[in-house]
């Protein structure tokens, strides 16, 4: 069993998206793409591993992914970077304008030479709170494609003579990483909140067929409330690293027409088939 040293997360935290329009369900006592996480510990998982080479197909059914804010710089060039809609409000990136993945081809793979969320890359490996404890454990969602109960072949090894395997042992170091990030994300957030910088928005976009979607219930940081913030707090944020996070928030909007771009390519792939 694992425990990380981080502070506590609130319970849920991970799971939260915007509750955008089809927007596909998802369990509510799991993050995204969890359904059967498990604490992971030599008896259970002792010859349990990860299929080799397979794709990100669980990310297949959405559009929208939980994002932290050292990911901004690099998100923001391919995806709309927005926040939920609901509390605790966090930001995500958008993939897609309806219930699909935009950048998950046929095959199961992300898109070539674009930006894989963290939150994508550590999956099936995640952290919950213990029961009764402010400790978080790391689980392993045992509902994953990529997990198999009886390691074999190519399979990696989660346990190796009764020890964490090097993988294992990886995998908590990007997942307490992770979280880290994910606390200093629930701060901008906060900051963003407490001075009332985030407004509800929408998007409308028509496809060359003619076709209407319409995509709500996330928000965005509103420039003309960040332009009119006195000088002395402009310089807080500044200070505090938080002002060139909501500059890349906003820059990412120009990523709009890529995912229309790309709506209008899956929609002409459908009708060929």
């Amino acid at each position: 069993m694992f425990n990380g040293t981080g502070k506590r997360a609130e319970r849920g935290a991970e799971a939260d998206a915007p509750e955008i329009t089809d927007a596909p369900p998802k369990t509510p006592e799991f993050p995204l793409f969890f359904s059967k996480p498990s604490v992971i510990n030599s008896e259970r998982h002792a010859r349990a591993g990860i299929r080799a080479n397979l794709p990100p197909t669980f990310a297949r059914a959405t559009n929208s992914i939980p994002l932290t804010v050292g990911e901004f710089i690099e998100a923001a060039k391919y995806y709309p970077v927005v926040f939920t809609g609901n509390d605790p409000v966090m930001p995500v990136v958008i993939v897609g304008l309806e219930q699909n993945n935009y950048f998950v081809g046929q095959d199961g793979k992300w898109r070539e030479n674009t930006y894989i969320p963290a939150y994508v890359r550590k999956y099936p490996f995640v952290f919950m709170e213990t029961p009764g404890s402010d400790q978080l454990t790391l689980c392993i969602d045992e509902g994953a494609p990529q997990f198999t109960a009886r390691a074999e072949g190519d399979d990696t090894p989660l346990y190796e003579a009764g020890k964490p395997s090097a993988f294992t042992r990886n995998a908590l170091a990007f997942c307490t990483a992770f979280q880290e990030q994910h606390a200093l994300t629930r701060q901008f957030c906060s900051k963003l909140k407490e001075l009332n910088l985030l407004a509800p928005n929408r998007s409308d976009a028509k496809l060359d067929t003619g076709r209407m979607i319409q995509l709500g219930g996330f928000q965005v940081i509103d420039q003309e409330k960040l332009g009119r913030l006195p000088g002395d707090t402009i310089g807080e944020l500044h200070k505090q690293g938080w002002l060139p996070l909501m500059y890349y928030a906003l820059l990412s909007t120009s990523s709009w027409r890529n995912l229309v771009n790309l709506a209008a390519e899956s929609e002409r792939k459908n009708e060929s088939d």
